[in-house]
């Protein structure tokens, strides 16, 4: 493919000398290195470390691959709601929103730094919501409900309607999986 070409569908920015993509994950800089065929951050970070990640090092390559000339239309979606979501999203394949709720169900606040700390707008939804932008064509928006004497605390996860565009359904839960867990790595400890 490409080099150019694929910069520009995915939104990335291309150094010809190195063969290399600049990939922003949660507008923090990686390099895409093609003929290493590695992926490692450069320039200055915020607290998320793609090492401790289950999923980044699979999500960064394949969206340089497969991502989409197509921009966030901001409408969002479930994810269940994607071909093939309602199947999917069970099981092992479950979302971790009880995690979600439990790390940030009496913190609001907490939950809005964490957002802040990984680039993320805040928007006006549930009690407390995000909008992380986990990958430039790819953004996830993480809403909370505090949880009361009546009532748990809740999480739901919701991503564009182009997302499917970009990736396959595995690998929107990979994303998704991705966000939580540098939401929760970010936040720290429980509080």
């Amino acid at each position: 493919m490409d080099p150019q070409e694929i910069a520009e569908r995915c939104d990335l920015e291309y150094w010809e000398e190195e063969d290399a993509f600049v990939l922003e994950v949660f507008k923090a800089p990686f390099v895409v290195d093609i003929q290493q065929r590695q992926v490692r951050e450069i320039g200055p970070h915020h607290h998320f470390h793609a090492g401790d990640s289950t999923h980044f090092s699979l999500i960064a390559p394949l969206y340089v691959a497969s991502c989409r000339d197509v921009i966030p239309s901001g409408r969002l979606i479930a994810p269940q709601s994607v071909p093939g979501g309602q199947a999917f999203f069970k099981g092992p394949h479950e979302l971790p929103l009880e995690v979600l709720a439990h790390h940030f169900g009496s913190n609001p606040d907490n939950f809005l730094r964490a957002g802040k700390e990984l680039q993320a707008e805040k928007v006006e939804q549930g009690d407390a919501a995000v909008r992380v932008p986990t990958l430039p064509r790819m953004p996830v928006t993480i809403i909370l409900w505090v949880g009361d004497l009546e009532f748990p605390a809740r999480c739901q996860m919701l991503i564009d309607d182009t997302a499917p565009e970009h990736f396959p359904v595995d690998a929107i839960w990979a994303t998704l999986i991705l966000t939580a867990e540098a939401m929760i790595q970010v936040a720290g400890p429980h509080h």
